[in-house]
């Protein structure tokens, strides 16, 4: 971060030292030299802002090559979304033995913090969906955290008894223990230090984490923390329309909740007007992105191939139908996140192409 300040300090000055030249031998300022002023100081902030592109080598260990559209194992082409979170107690190591032994080759887990800032592996950020309590997450301390069941709310409740909430260390302990690659998700952007902390310590306890990981998140802002901290992580966005201004979006417009109200919701809705054309132009190349994760509504022919020429990886969000699955792998090869591990006769599901 230093160099980068460095960097900024001397761009900056330089281009103070002739805009005051400028003035000095025309005496006055015109219009056109403040524009090739600003456009000068833009270009030197953003070129002072810009992290290390990740190794290509680290990037390629972690998302491999794309698998064979044909290959008949379709294992290689889902993610365990929240651990198959219908196949089992979503986010639990339950989940994830489950996931493992289903043939998955990819885990993905939400990260949020107890009371006492222990990351723990749970999506929301309240009890209510998922256990039997009521309340925010994060007033509880984890000690009490672990003492809640996950099973009972489970479609498939009978099959399981005392489910834990996992802390994020045995979570990506039990996943490597497995042989399963990792896509951790940070929801946690009110904590930016204490989530980046977090990962850096995740990867100095496991030193395959490196290889075996990639760190995703909807708030641009954590993934530019983290990689400043460390440009080797490997890290990709995640993504949807109207994502600032609305908790909730299926391909339409209706149907949509609004986060805010007044002035607040207003703001929420112009931000997402400019955010995608900042992510798609600027901001993955500002932070380093290797990978976008984006819902399924969104994901065309266009748009892979759009990531693809910048270098960067496409995986769906979230695909449950088995002709769908068929549709991303076969015909766009994207691989999805996927709540449910279960197979599907390859044959029977086939989409010609």
């Amino acid at each position: 971060m230093s160099d980068i300040l460095l960097y900024l300090t001397v761009c900056g000055k330089g281009w103070l030292v002739i805009y005051l030249s400028w003035l000095l031998i025309n005496s006055l300022l015109t219009s056109l030299t403040l524009h090739l002023m600003a456009v000068g100081l833009s270009i030197c902030v953003v070129a002072a802002l810009k992290l290390p592109d990740p190794d290509k080598d680290t990037v390629r260990m972690v998302l491999g090559e794309e698998p064979d559209r044909d290959d008949q194992e379709t294992a290689a082409w889902s993610v365990a979304h929240r651990a198959a979170g219908l196949d089992a107690p979503e986010n639990s190591l339950e989940a994830v033995r489950l996931a493992a032994k289903n043939g998955a080759k990819w885990v993905e887990f939400d990260v949020s913090f107890s009371s006492d800032l222990t990351g723990v592996a749970f999506h929301d950020d309240t009890l209510d969906r998922v256990t039997m309590t009521s309340g925010q997450v994060n007033s509880l301390t984890y000690t009490q955290l672990t003492k809640l069941d996950l099973a009972p709310k489970h479609p498939l409740s009978a099959s399981y008894n005392h489910v834990r909430i996992p802390s994020v260390e045995q979570f990506v302990a039990e996943c490597l223990k497995l042989d399963l690659k990792i896509i951790i998700d940070l929801k946690t952007w009110d904590l930016p230090d204490e989530t980046v902390n977090l990962i850096l310590s995740l990867h100095s306890k496991f030193p395959t984490l490196k290889t075996n990981s990639i760190v995703t998140s909807f708030f641009p802002n954590l993934l530019y923390k983290l990689r400043s901290s460390d440009p080797n992580i490997v890290v990709a966005v995640s993504t949807r329309p109207h994502f600032h201004a609305f908790s909730t979006w299926e391909g339409i417009s209706s149907g949509m909740r609004p986060r805010f109200s007044g002035m607040k919701q207003w703001l929420a809705m112009c931000l997402d007007m400019v955010y995608t054309p900042m992510l798609e132009q600027l901001l993955w190349w500002l932070i380093g992105i290797s990978a976008v994760l984006v819902h399924r509504a969104v994901v065309t022919r266009e748009y892979v191939d759009m990531w693809r020429k910048k270098g960067v990886r496409v995986m769906a969000w979230t695909v449950n139908c088995p002709i769908e699955k068929q549709f991303m792998r076969r015909v766009l090869g994207v691989k999805v996140l996927t709540d449910t591990m279960e197979k599907v006769i390859p044959d029977r599901w086939r989409v010609e192409m």
